[in-house]
C-alpha cells in the first residue's frame, strides 16, 4: 500500500490492454491490475463458472467480490478457461504476490504508458483500489448500456 503523503497513480485499463506485453518495471503492478480487474471488468457472475473450477478452492465469491488466494492457487488455469468472459488473464496473475515497492515509483509512472500520475477521487469511471491507487476503465454494464442512471437508482430505492 502507498504511503498516505505518496504519490496518487492512475492505472488506465484501456491502455494497458493495449500493451504487447508486461515488461519490467510495470510488472510489477501486476497485483494491482489483478485486483483491478477483478473489481471493474469482471461479471461478478452468479453461479462463477472460474469459482466453481478451481480444484484448490482458490477463488471466493465474497458479495460482489472476487479474490484469489496466492497459496491456494497453483497456477492450473482452469478458472482462465473458465470464465466466459475472459476476464481471467494469466498475464495479470501474479502467484506469489509481492507488496508494490514504492520506491520504484517514479521509475514506474516515467516507464509505464497506462500508469500516470495526479490528483484522482472516484467517478463513474474511476475506481478507487487502495490509499492514493485508482484505476480507470469503461465498468462492463455501463459497455452494455445496462448500468442505472443516477435517476433509476433513486426510483429503485423507493
Amino acid at each position: 500500500m502507498l504511503n498516505v503523503e505518496s504519490k496518487m497513480i492512475l492505472i488506465d485499463l484501456d491502455k494497458f490492454y493495449e500493451e504487447k506485453e508486461l515488461v519490467a518495471p510495470c510488472d510489477e503492478l501486476k497485483g494491482m491490475l489483478e485486483k483491478a480487474i477483478r473489481i471493474v471488468i469482471c461479471r461478478h457472475c452468479e453461479d462463477a463458472g472460474c469459482v466453481s473450477s478451481c480444484p484448490q478452492d482458490a477463488l471466493k465469491k465474497d458479495g460482489e467480490h472476487l479474490s484469489r488466494s496466492n497459496y491456494l492457487c497453483t497456477g492450473c488455469k482452469t478458472c482462465i478457461l473458465a470464465c466466459p468472459f475472459g476476464v481471467n488473464v494469466d498475464e495479470i496473475v501474479e502467484y506469489k504476490r509481492k507488496p508494490l515497492d514504492i520506491r520504484s515509483l517514479d521509475t514506474i509512472i516515467k516507464s509505464c504508458n497506462f500508469v500516470m500520475e495526479g490528483e484522482f477521487e472516484e467517478t463513474e469511471d474511476i475506481v478507487k483500489l487502495e490509499d492514493n491507487i485508482f484505476v480507470k476503465a469503461v465498468k462492463w454494464k455501463k459497455q452494455l448500456g445496462i448500468l442505472n442512471t443516477p435517476i433509476e437508482e433513486k426510483l429503485n430505492e423507493r
